[in-house]
Formats: structure tokens, sequence, C-alpha cells
């Protein structure tokens, strides 16, 4: 699911700590698509007045509301018969996180076309602290209403948690789950198979991590991801993916090390005859993982991915290439911020007519604080994604997206935001392009 549609989920909490993976979906602490702190201070580092006014500071359980409308001028993401909307979205929630914290502890984010379910690596959670245990645990409905036609009306939602055991040998032990129901964007596919892709995902992950000494360190994990859609039209989609991921790490020094990193991933389609495209994944990298200061982070791994199809009836060759991954953040000052996520390989298809596509992603957000009260914030994505069609037509698409928008916090309990964007892909293949403008207004009561 595309991190910034329109049709995304805007579950809006309190505090989510800044991380360059909370680019795919919103959570508790999102303005919708950006993933990031609604409160100035806390968002890009500074003092700790109106986060703590807002309510935030330390609390175990955090409830909130959010009300939200959105105006597109293209609803279906489609060239021809463009069709206006006002999406009316209520999503209240709840949140707690052991120890004591106002950020959202981690950010989950499942990508359906991903092998695996995760398009990136995901952040390392309390790896670093003290507390002998950590857990985390959130659930929000997401009520949509839409004006264009109300047969599209639902009610999405997220059940997410995490639990962490570390022992006192450098040993910890780590499980987590996250259950979605949620939707992807609309577009010609959906519009030609009259589906609304309507589906629900979930995501498991057991992890063993061991400080062997200060300079070594291994991680082992295995990870399964469950994706079924509601649509008979889209059972093509539906599989079942299990991996298992290998990483050695050598301390170089306090701030940085190396690693190799190995991924192993089984991918089982549902139904048939779609089972044609099960296969299995192999990923070999290597990797940098820095922090040089308390102003910059950068995770740098770069590799090879080999895709092997169980049956070579449809498919005379197991495609295989490069694949890298470049997570960036950095503080300029305490009031300006920039994160950056470019990454290339391999992913499962989302079209009927595919077998799979490569996809190179350039994502990057920026934030500035113009003062206590008012920050301001722009997203930007690039997308091509080039297709294994099993049909001649050929198809690559390109697909820019840019979002600005001001968050405002006015008193302790209420907040508000005001944002626009522009999304556009042009493909090789007509019938995928499309231009689309939406205007976005947020209201987020929160405790």
């Amino acid at each position: 699911m595309k991190f910034c549609s329109v049709l995304s989920i805007l579950v809006v909490g309190v505090g989510l700590s800044v991380s360059a993976l909370a680019f795919e979906e919103p959570l508790p602490g999102s303005s919708g698509d950006s993933g990031e702190s609604l409160l100035p201070e806390d968002a890009i580092g500074g003092s700790d007045t109106a986060s703590e006014a807002y309510g935030v500071a330390g609390g175990y359980i955090h409830p909130y509301l959010t009300i939200a409308g959105e105006y597109t001028d293209n609803l279906y993401n489609i060239n021809y018969d463009e069709r206006s909307n006002f999406l009316t979205r209520i999503s209240p929630g709840i949140w707690f996180a052991l120890p004591r914290t106002r950020e959202v502890p981690i950010t989950i984010t499942p990508h359906n076309s991903s092998a695996g379910g995760l398009q990136h690596e995901l952040e390392e959670y309390a790896r670093d602290e003290f507390n002998r245990f950590n857990a985390y645990l959130l659930g929000g409905l997401d009520f949509e209403f839409y004006s264009e036609n109300s047969d599209l009306n639902t009610t999405n939602g997220r059940l997410e948690g995490l639990a962490r055991y570390n022992m006192k040998n450098g040993l910890s032990l780590q499980v987590l789950d996250s259950f979605s129901r949620d939707m992807d964007m609309l577009d010609f596919q959906s519009v030609f198979t009259r589906s609304q892709r309507l589906y629900y995902s979930n995501l498991l992950g057991l992890t063993a991590d061991w400080e062997i000494s200060e300079r070594l360190r291994a991680k082992v994990g295995y990870g399964n991801f469950y994706l079924d859609y509601d649509e008979k039209a889209d059972d093509f989609l539906d599989r079942m993916d299990n991996s298992l991921s290998l990483h050695g790490y050598v301390n170089y020094t306090e701030k940085s090390s190396f690693f190799v990193n190995y991924d192993y991933v089984d991918v089982a389609y549902d139904v048939e005859p779609y089972q044609v495209r099960d296969n299995t994944q192999h990923f070999f990298y290597i990797g940098w993982d820095w922090a040089s200061t308390e102003k910059t982070d950068l995770l740098v791994k770069v590799g090879y991915q080999v895709k092997d199809y169980n049956d070579n009836s449809l498919f005379t060759e197991d495609p295989d290439g490069f694949a890298f991954e470049l997570q960036g953040e950095h503080d300029f000052t305490q009031k300006t911020k920039l994160v950056t996520v470019v990454s290339r390989k391999m992913e499962e298809t989302d079209s009927y007519v595919a077998s799979g596509k490569t996809v190179l992603a350039f994502r990057v957000r920026f934030l500035h604080e113009f003062s206590e009260r008012l920050t301001g914030q722009i997203d930007f994505e690039y997308n091509n994604a080039d297709y294994d069609q099993i049909v001649p037509q050929e198809r690559e698409d390109d697909e820019f997206f840019i979002r600005p928008g001001v968050q405002y916090v006015f008193n302790d309990w209420f907040m508000g935001e005001i944002a626009y964007s522009y999304d556009t892909r042009n493909s090789t293949d007509d019938q995928f392009d499309f231009n689309t403008n939406t205007l976005y207004l947020l209201l987020n009561f929160a405790l």
C-alpha cells in the first residue's frame, strides 16, 4: 500500500518518534501520511514544553480521537471520467507502553507487495535501553465516509503489539505482531475489476539478539506475513510468506558497526492457478550502521537478490539483480530535520498480468519548526516500478508525490493540520496514468 495514498489510514495520537522507517503508514502522532509527531518540539528535538502541556509526558496509556476531511479531484486515480470526492474520516484509538513514554516506541510498517511483508529493515526497538522488559500495544479504528459513492464507506483498523525481554548475559528476545484491516489505493486496476481492494494482513516477527562481546553481535529472526483480500477478483494477491533473517555485526567504534545479512523468504500464493507464482528468494547484503553524532544517523546495505520460481512452466527465467537500502536522518538544527530513504529490490505482484516488479523508491521528508506551536513539513516521493509482464504489453511506471503541510498546537489537548498533495503517475501503459490533487484538514484530540 502506498504510504501517501489519499486512502491511507489517518489514525493520529500523540508523540511518534522520528524514524526513517516511518514513511509507510501513519500511526498515532502522525500527520496522516508523514509518520512524524504532530508536536513541533517533540518532532524536531526542541524543548519539552509543548509536549508536556499536550498531556503525553511519561504516560502509560494514551487515548486519541482524530476527525479528518480530504477533498480530492480524482478519487479513482485514473486519466478519464475523473470523479471528485470529499472523504470524512473518524479515527478513535488508544496505545500503551511500558516503561511509560510520551512517544510511540516503534513504527511497524507492513508493505503488501514486499516479500516477507516489509519493504525496509525494521528499526531496532529498545536494544540499547537498560530496562529488563519493554512492551507496546496499540489499537485503532478508522471510519471512512465517501461523498461520491457511499458503497465505498468502510471501517478499517489496526491492532499491533511488541514485547522485548533483555537478559543480563546480553541476549534479548523479542516478539511483535501487527494485524491490519485496510485497502489499497484505488486506480485503474481496481476500477477495471470493480474491486475496492479491501484486505486483512498480519505480520508476525520473532527475534533473538545476542551481544556476544563488545565487538561482536549476532541476530536471528523469523517472520510470517499473511495477506487476504475480500473480493474474488483479488484472489491472485492472497499469499503467505515465511522468512528467516540472519545478521552478524562487528562493532567498529562505539557508534558504528559493519554487518553481513542473509534473508530467505518463501512466498506461497493461496489460490490456483496463481500458485504458479510461488517462489523462494535469497538476499545477500553487506552494510554499515553509523550514528556519528546526536544529529546524524545512517544505515547503508548493498547486496544481491535471487528469485527462484517453484514452477518454471510459465516463467522461463528466474530473475535476480542488485538490491540496496539507505536510511539517513540529519538534524541541521534543533528546529530543522531531513529524513531520507532510498531502496531498490524485486517485489511481488500487485497486477493480474505481472509476475512481479522491480521497485526503485526515493523518499525525502523535510521538517522545520517556525515557532513553539507551528511546524511545517514537506514530503516528496519518487517510485519507479518495472513490471515483469506475462502479457505482450510492457509496463514501467514513474510516480511522483509531493505533500506540503503545516501543523499547529492550539492547547494541551487539541491540534490541527492543513496540507495539500499532488500525485502523478506516468506509465508506458497509458491506462495507468493519472494526476490527483488533494486537500487535507485534520483535527486531533489527545490525552
